[in-house]
């Protein structure tokens, strides 16, 4: 057989299939004698320790080398040349790394070997990209609560906790920010593969950590071969088959017996509930060794936690109309004149008031504002299982197929801090994501490799009311807007100074998207240059509906002096509900390309250059069944027609992202110098597609208030019949809606530390443009004129979703890492970081609406970021304990195979923003469909900050007073800090050995080992009775137990 011959041969069967190039790395070096001159045509074979696979190539001219596509693991290194010793050495690749290794042979037989300790490189010498690596020893064995991998992106540089009540972190799902981008701006890989929830950019299927081998971020500058979004760059490698028979088995148990009670619960009686079982097991091996192998796994989770909040309710005699309580005068609305004694009569108690009343739950504190606290129970079932089958299939292919299925059912008894804190109101969250890979490898030389792969991803989510399918508002007497049964359940009720009642508003919706991609890559090594090339196509199709407002609101705000007694009186201030039928059938697709070279200057200088093109097509009805805000008439037109787009804007076809990056390794090669700069695009959420499907008449939405002479009463709270035709809310798109994206740079220097350990500074700065946000372009100045009409006074708010925001981020990092040495591994990192942006997301969240508090003026919204933690520091630890030398077998059996893991972290405050009660509008400029009401500021009168903040009090109150009706208030975003974060987790681990390949193994866990309350953001709305205190913190310590088969 001829030698190229072998070479594909060789290289074939090593190329293990299904990763993408965003999975797989690189070995390389230069081969040179002992006077560093290069040794040409070395034999150098590179062998899988896990399956045998080898794979050979021959150095060149220079001496050098390269094997590429490799996947993570663990190799053996073999170089050999005549007249010289043969080279051994053990080497550990990780995910998506580029590993330099120069060997230099000594003179000798063949026969005679040298043998150099196992190693890991590491300096990235190779990359400009910033980010860092997990292994399967940290991934496994690092305490997570709720062993959950993502939690682990939270150790490396640049990244922080999306803020509580975001997009992506409200159903208890980990959620980050890298580097200044926003949560929804991450892209997730598995194998290689598309692996998220396209409505709201959140992760996919959630693999156990048992099942993964390893997992990356990348940060920043990362190469034209990522793209899609412009934050993070999150890929994660399940583990395959191997020649040896290996697998595991586990059950994790916790209750509340040992744990701590959690701040704000009640003494004296039981501990809120917690019970929480999570088991599984994983299988791997060969069915033919050395070419055919299989790994499957299965995890479950239970668990059922009481979640403890603390509300405001009205008391027994305030729910009867007995004010009597109360030093405020309460007035008769319909005469003027005080009601003696401060009590309701009977005769004026609306029967509907009085049964909603009836609704809340009897106090059960005597503070004051807080009197009620309750602790129901969040239920979380998910069961998740993978199948991963590798094949070579000849001498030029190999196949790899992959099947994963998560199924979770969540239920949440709090939907947020602006909606109901009283249990019966809570939110359903089914979700079932699938992924699905095949992947084929073909070597056409030794230098030359293509990989195809066909993935699929679909994700199926609910967000259902607690009361679905019953009408709570008939059993109160308030009518239904909808005789949908799904839309059934109580209308959302606020009551300025007591919890809210009611569904949350946004509920039920479901959608169910789907995505075919097909990927090819061609891989070439030419010289010293190393060439990427290639393709990514997809196709989506979402089926979904959102019924936002089917059963309507009702605000009582207490402007004639008592919200409780307008809600007994049975008068509202204002109310508004939706009528719909806007099924939603949204299509698109995305066409990436990609061009990236590493050109090796000189052995120690590498240059990257690359490009990439995405073209991401507007989404559109399947069946053009929507209409959109047309500002050239002022009038709802038919996407589709009288030249409008199908998809509401025009397409953006000019996204071409350069990327540069250059590693300057100087002298003994013990630091490397590296920078880097590159343009990034930004596929926002397809939940801003659902804009098509919120206009009349598919979604009409309207608000109702009383007028002079006509109250607004219970009896008939939506009625059909207004003295005038009420305006409806309407959507539009900025036409030359464009592509947002992110610039990102970075400077930073690597130094070695001894053997196993490094130590990184780095500057990273990015910048986004034309990010996505929304304002309500019909809306009215501030003025305390009655009315105060709209420009277009066919229409009520018109929000304009536009690509006009900014953000500016600018930080220092450091990193710390120490591989296994002496049994210890640490990796530490440090983050110094200023973020400040106009919006930090598309999508409300509780305090910080999507939009501006005046349209007019969006310059003022410019502020820290939500998610702007000045100083973040963690640190993690593995250990392996010394095991005594004793002669007595028992106590070796005792002392021996100890282990401890943990996790320590801290984090500054994340800023929060002042704001007036959200069904309040102060500055009389109306409400906006897509936030939580108005939007308005309070006015700054003094030092907002306190030098002994506490739960009790957390911020100057007195410094904030409400603007004159019809201004608005000069208070700016984000002006103050939340409490301060600080948590240990640690874990214990004893193995013992079973016999030579199993281990059986016990874990004991402490998450906030030393129960240090971790508060939540005060309360921010001026106007509420708790306005300044913290009514809520996060888990108190919590003791797991945990026990592992190993094999």
């Amino acid at each position: 057989m001829r030698p190229v011959s072998l070479a594909c041969l060789a290289l074939l069967a090593l190329a293990p299939a299904g990763m993408a190039q965003s999975v797989r790395g690189s070995i390389g070096g230069a081969v040179t004698d002992a006077s560093r001159k290069p040794v040409a045509r070395a034999a150098v074979t590179i062998t899988d320790d896990a399956t045998s696979k080898q794979r050979h190539i021959l150095s060149d001219a220079q001496g050098e080398f390269l094997v590429t596509l490799l996947a993570p693991g663990l190799y053996r290194l073999e170089v050999e040349s005549a007249g010289y010793r043969k080279h051994l050495q053990a080497l550990t690749l990780e995910l998506n790394q580029d590993l330099r290794v120069d060997v230099a042979l000594l003179p000798g037989s063949r026969t005679d070997q040298i043998v150099v300790t196992a190693t890991r490189s590491m300096l990235r010498t190779e990359s400009a990209a910033l980010g860092a690596a997990i292994d399967n020893r940290n991934i496994v064995g690092l305490p997570l609560d709720g062993r959950n991998f993502l939690e682990l992106a939270l150790l490396i540089p640049g990244t922080a906790p999306a803020a509580p009540g975001s997009a992506g972190s409200v159903r208890g799902d980990v959620a980050l920010n890298v580097n200044g981008a926003r949560e929804d701006s991450n892209n997730f890989l598995l194998d290689g593969i598309y692996n998220g929830d396209p409505k709201l950019n959140t992760f996919g299927v959630i693999p156990p950590v048992d099942a993964i081998q390893e997992f990356e971020l990348e940060t920043s500058t990362y190469d034209a071969s990522f793209g899609r979004n412009a934050g993070g760059q999150v890929s994660v490698v399940l583990k395959s088959g191997t020649n040896a028979l290996h697998g595991s088995a586990w059950e994790f148990f916790r209750n509340g017996a040992l744990d701590a009670r959690n701040f704000f619960a009640q003494t004296g009686v039981a501990k809120p509930e917690y019970q929480r079982n999570q088991f599984g097991g994983s299988l791997g091996g060969p069915i033919r060794k050395n070419r055919t192998f299989l790994f499957g796994d299965y995890e479950g989770l239970r668990r059922h936690e009481g979640i403890t909040r603390v509300s405001n309710v009205p008391t027994l005699a305030e729910r009867t109309g007995d004010f009597s309580a109360s030093a405020r005068p309460l007035i008769n609305p319909f005469t003027g004149e005080p009601f003696p004694g401060n009590k309701i009569p009977s005769v004026f108690l609306h029967p509907v008031g009085v049964a909603i009343a009836a609704l809340y739950p009897e106090p059960n504190r005597s503070t004051p504002g807080q009197n009620f606290v309750s602790s129901p129970v969040e239920r979380d079932h998910d069961d998740h299982f993978d199948l991963h089958l590798d094949h070579s299939l000849a001498r030029s292919s190999d196949l790899s197929v992959r099947y994963s299925f998560g199924d979770r059912s969540f239920f949440e008894p709090f939907s947020g801090p602006t909606f109901a804190m009283v249990p019966g109101y809570g939110t359903n969250v089914p979700r079932r994501a699938q992924n699905a890979m095949l992947s084929e490898t073909h070597v056409f030389s030794p230098d030359l490799i293509n990989e195809f792969r066909a993935g699929y991803n679909r994700v199926a989510s609910g967000s259902f009311q607690q009361n679905l399918g019953r009408s709570i508002n008939h059993a109160v007497g308030l009518p239904d807007l909808s005789s949908n049964p799904r839309d059934f359940g109580l209308s959302f009720i606020a009551v300025t100074g007591y919890s809210p009642l009611g569904d949350e508003f946004n509920n039920p919706q479901y959608s169910a998207s789907n995505i075919l991609q097909f990927v090819d890559q061609v891989t070439y090594n030419r010289g010293r240059h190393l060439i990427k090339f290639g393709a990514d196509v997809r196709d989506l199709r979402q089926n979904a509906y959102r019924d936002v407002q089917s059963r309507g609101f009702l605000d009582f705000l207490g402007l004639s002096g008592n919200s409780l007694a307008e809600l007994l009186l049975g008068l509202p201030t204002v109310t508004g509900g939706a009528h719909l039928d806007n099924p939603q059938h949204l299509r698109t697709h995305s066409r990436y390309f990609f061009g990236q070279d590493s050109f090796r200057i000189r052995p120690n200088l590498t240059l990257m250059l690359g490009l990439r093109y995405e073209y991401n097509a507007p989404p559109v009805d399947a069946e053009d069944r929507a209409n959109t805000y047309d500002s050239a008439t002022g009038t709802l037109m038919r996407v589709g027609t009288n030249g409008i787009p199908r998809s509401g804007y025009s397409p953006d076809r000019n996204n071409w992202a350069p990327r540069v990056g250059i590693a300057w390794s100087p002298g003994s090669g013990r630091r490397v110098f590296r920078a880097g700069y590159g343009l990034y695009y930004d596929l926002s959420a397809l939940a801003t597609g659902e804009g098509l499907y919120f206009n009349a008449p598919y979604f009409d939405f309207k608000l109702y208030f009383p007028l002079p002479g006509l109250p607004l009463l219970l009896n008939d709270p939506f009625p059909a019949q207004f003295p005038f035709p009420s305006p409806s809310s309407a959507l539009a798109f900025q036409r030359s809606l464009r592509s947002p994206y992110i610039q990102q740079w970075n400077f930073n220097i690597q130094q070695q530390l001894g053997k196993s350990s490094v130590a990184e500074i780095a500057y990273v700065g990015s910048k986004g443009t034309k990010l996505l946000t929304a304002r309500d372009i019909n809306q009215p100045h501030a003025s305390p004129q009655q009315p105060n009409p709209r420009q277009n006074r066919q229409f009520a708010d018109i929000n304009l979703l536009e690509s006009r925001g900014n953000s500016i981020y600018h930080s220092l990092q450091g990193r710390f890492q120490q591989r296994l040495s002496a049994g210890l591994s640490v990796l530490a990192s440090y983050t110094w970081s200023k973020s400040i942006d106009d919006a930090s997301n598309f999508f409300s969240s509780a305090g910080d609406p999507n939009f501006p508090q005046d349209s007019h003026n969006v310059r003022a919204e410019r502020g820290r970021s939500n998610f702007d933690l000045r100083h973040r520091l963690s640190l993690s630890y593995a250990y392996d304990v010394p095991a005594p030398k004793f002669d007595s077998h028992w106590a070796r059996a005792l002392l021996g195979g100890w282990q401890t893991y943990g996790i320590l972290t801290f984090q500054t405050g994340r800023p929060f923003t002042v704001a007036l009660l959200p069904d309040f509008d102060n500055s009389n400029t109306g409400r906006s469909i897509l936030g939580f009401g108005a939007n308005d500021r309070p006015n700054v009168t003094g030092d907002p900050h306190l030098s002994h903040a506490s739960p009790d009090l957390w911020f100057n109150t007195n410094a904030f007073q409400l603007p004159p009706f019809g201004s608005f208030g000069n208070s700016g975003r984000n002006i103050l800090d939340g409490p301060s974060y600080q948590t240990v987790n640690v874990s214990v681990v004893k193995n013992i050995a079973l016999r030579e390949r199993a281990t059986l193994q016990f874990r004991t866990e402490a998450f906030n080992f030393l129960n240090r309350p971790n508060f939540d953001l005060p309360d921010i709305f001026l106007g509420s009775p708790t306005f300044g205190h913290i009514l809520s913190a996060q888990n108190p310590r919590h003791i797991q137990f945990g026990l592992k088969l190993l094999f």
